[in-house]
């Protein structure tokens, strides 16, 4: 979310709508980029999530993704002020965003130009009212004020965890698997049917895991941070042929300068299969993929965890895991312009 507006320099601006599927143009996706980077440097925090990046980068039109995603572009003269993300599920769902504003062209109106532009689009067709979820990263004091002074207020509070995986600040616990399980990697075009099968019964109730489709798979496994060694998969083979338990999937952090080595990794995903729980297999598989993390000669893992999810926040801070950041989700009924 941007920080406070001025309404005296409205004028300066117009929001443009590229295209209703969602598809930006190549200059508009590296203008976008640049923005996001900018404002990077100035907040400390990225603006956009890895969710909205991977759609703007989307080239392709009507996808197996149960999101639709639109783009608005906000203008002051020829230069690319603002950016939002709008992405929205089936009818009756609430619609989720995220908006940037260059710091140069901030408290000139266009961060609310914006989200008026989001509430109208995420307005339903009737006169039934919807709700907009706004993501704000890095809990700045000026996107809480902008939220609030604009009617929407707090749902959900989102932390980033990091520890340290030099052995000699903080050691990994020995695990072993139970017996008759065993654990190897991903392998591509066969593990994936399998793999989402048991996403979606893991995170049954989770607002964006549970929702994963194979074409949101396919994008991530396109991306060139995927590394396979590093989706570790768990499988029970007591019985004729294997069947899939629990997973982590990893992921290394490609910094900014390609020309310097990453020194972060990610605990990107891990599930286990309702049918498996309670035999210690998460904290297992959580500490297995840490362990292939720092085999990387990395120095620092990180993960996202909901701050209501107690059990998963102790079994972390159980790991040496400390909360580092907050990303809060703001929310809001709107209803269709009269």
């Amino acid at each position: 979310m941007p920080d406070q507006a001025n309404p005296r320099d409205v004028r300066r601006s117009r929001v443009v709508t590229p295209d209703s599927v969602g598809r930006l143009t190549e200059g508009q996706l590296s203008a976008v980029l640049g923005l996001a980077g900018t404002a990077t440097h100035a907040d400390g925090v990225g603006p956009l999530s890895e969710q909205v990046l991977l759609a703007a980068r989307d080239r392709h039109v009507g996808t197996g993704s149960t999101t639709t995603s639109r783009h608005f572009l906000a203008y002051a003269g020829p230069n690319l002020a603002g950016y939002a993300h709008l992405g929205q599920g089936d009818a009756g769902e609430a619609a989720t965003a995220e908006i940037v504003v260059d710091p140069a062209y901030r408290r000139q109106g266009i961060g609310t130009e914006l989200l008026h532009a989001l509430e109208q689009a995420a307005a339903p067709a009737t006169r039934r009212a919807g709700t907009l979820r706004v993501w704000s990263h890095g809990d700045l004091d000026c996107a809480r004020a902008f939220a609030l002074r604009h009617g929407y207020s707090m749902q959900r509070e989102l932390w980033q965890m990091r520890r340290s995986l030099r052995s000699d600040v903080a050691s990994l616990p020995t695990v072993s698997l139970p017996g008759g399980f065993g654990a190897r990697p991903f392998v591509v075009d066969r593990d994936e049917n399998a793999w989402l099968e048991v996403n979606a019964r893991a995170f049954l109730s989770h607002p964006e895991q549970g929702r994963m489709t194979r074409d949101d798979l396919d994008r991530r496994v396109a991306e060139p941070w995927f590394d396979p060694e590093g989706f570790i998969l768990v499988e029970d083979l007591r019985g004729r042929a294997p069947v899939l338990a629990a997973s982590h999937w990893t992921k290394v952090i490609p910094p900014e300068d390609p020309q310097i080595r990453p020194s972060q990794g990610e605990v990107y995903v891990v599930g286990v299969d309702p049918a498996y729980q309670g035999l210690g297999i998460g904290r297992t598989i959580t500490v297995l993929g840490l362990a292939h993390l720092r085999e990387e000669g990395l120095a620092q893992a990180m993960l996202y965890v909901d701050a209501d999810n107690t059990a998963a926040v102790a079994t972390y801070s159980k790991l040496h895991f400390a909360r580092f950041a907050v990303d809060i989700m703001y929310s809001r009924i709107v209803h269709t312009p009269m």
